[in-house]
C-alpha cells in the first residue's frame, strides 16, 4: 500500500496513506489509532476511488510517530486549518467525501462545515459530536489542564504502558470483544507503547474536555445534512458514546449495526464498503 509522509507549511509532518484512483475519499481516523484503521477498507474500495488517510498530527505508529509541533494544540481552528493544508500540499482542489470515525469527527466536521461546498459527501461513524456531551471519567482525567491534573493525568498515560501495556489490554479488549488479539495488539504497540501518541492525546484531550468545546456542532451538522449526501453507521453497543447520539448526527439516513460496537472500520468494513460506494459513486 502506498504511503508516504509529507511537511505541510506549519510544520506538522504526517504519514499518508494514499492509494487507488477517482473520486476522492478522505478519511480521518479515530483515537487510540492511527491511518492503519483504514486499511480494511482502503482494500476494498481502492479500485474505485483515490483513498487518502493521514495520521493525523500526532498519531502513528509506535517508533514512527511524528511529533506535534509546538504550535499545535488541537483547537478547532487548528484542525480545520490542518485540513485545508493538508489538501492543498496534495493539489486537491475538487469535491471530496469525507469518512469520519471518532475524534476524526471531532476534525472533519468543522472543516466540513465550513467547505460545504468542497464535500460531495459525508459518512459518519461512532463519532463525537454532540453539545454538552459527557466524557468518561479518564477522558476529564487526560484533559485536566492544572498544573497538578497534568501530572495526574501524565502518570495515568504512563501506566497504560506498564507490563508491555498489559493493563491497557487487559482493559481494551474487554471493551471491545469484537476485536481480534490481533488487532488489540496493534493498539497496544501504537498507543499504549508509544509515547507520542500518548503525550498527543492529553494534548488534545485538554481542548476536547472544555465546556464549550462542542457549542454549535448541533447547527454544523445540520447545515452539512441540509447541503449534501449524509450517511451515519453506527455500531451499537459502544462503550464509550450511547447508541441515542446516532441520530443526533442528523445525517439523512442511519444505520445502526447490531454487535459491532465502536470501532466499525474494523469490524463491519463490507457494509461500510458497500455504502460507500452506493453514496458517493451516485453524488460524483
Amino acid at each position: 500500500m502506498k504511503e508516504y509522509d509529507i511537511t505541510l507549511p506549519n510544520g506538522i509532518k504526517v504519514r499518508t496513506i494514499d492509494e487507488g484512483k477517482g473520486p476522492v475519499l478522505l478519511l480521518l481516523h479515530g483515537n487510540p489509532d492511527n491511518a492503519d484503521e483504514w486499511k480494511p477498507l482502503i482494500n476494498l474500495l481502492k479500485n474505485e476511488f483515490r483513498c487518502l488517510a493521514p495520521d493525523l498530527p500526532g498519531y502513528g505508529r509506535q517508533g514512527k510517530t511524528n511529533p506535534l509541533p509546538g504550535n499545535f494544540d488541537y483547537s478547532i481552528n487548528a484542525q480545520i486549518e490542518f485540513i485545508d493544508a493538508f489538501l492543498s500540499q496534495l493539489d486537491i482542489h475538487e469535491r471530496i467525501s469525507l469518512i469520519i470515525h471518532d475524534i476524526g469527527g471531532i476534525m472533519g466536521i468543522p472543516w466540513a462545515a465550513k467547505h460545504l461546498d468542497r464535500l460531495n459527501a459525508v459518512i459518519y461513524t461512532n463519532t463525537v459530536a454532540f453539545p454538552n456531551f459527557k466524557w468518561f471519567d479518564t477522558a476529564y482525567r487526560w484533559g485536566n489542564d492544572s498544573p497538578s491534573g497534568r501530572k495526574i493525568a501524565q502518570f495515568s498515560m504512563n501506566a497504560i504502558g506498564w507490563f508491555d501495556g498489559w493493563i491497557f489490554k487487559t482493559i481494551f479488549s474487554k471493551q471491545h470483544p469484537q476485536l481480534s488479539s490481533q488487532r488489540v495488539d496493534r493498539f497496544v504497540l501504537d498507543f499504549a507503547l508509544n509515547p507520542i501518541a500518548k503525550e498527543t492525546t492529553l494534548c488534545e484531550f485538554r481542548q476536547l474536555v472544555k465546556p464549550d468545546f462542542f457549542n454549535g456542532f448541533d447547527l454544523m451538522l445540520k447545515s452539512i445534512s441540509e447541503s449534501v449526501a449524509t450517511l451515519t453507521i453506527w455500531g451499537e453497543d459502544d462503550p464509550y458514546v450511547s447508541n441515542h447520539f446516532a441520530n443526533e448526527l442528523f445525517a439523512r439516513k442511519t444505520l445502526l449495526l447490531p454487535n459491532t460496537g465502536h470501532w466499525v472500520p474494523l469490524v463491519a468494513t463490507d457494509v461500510m464498503a458497500r455504502e460507500i460506494r452506493v453514496l458517493c459513486k451516485n453524488k460524483v
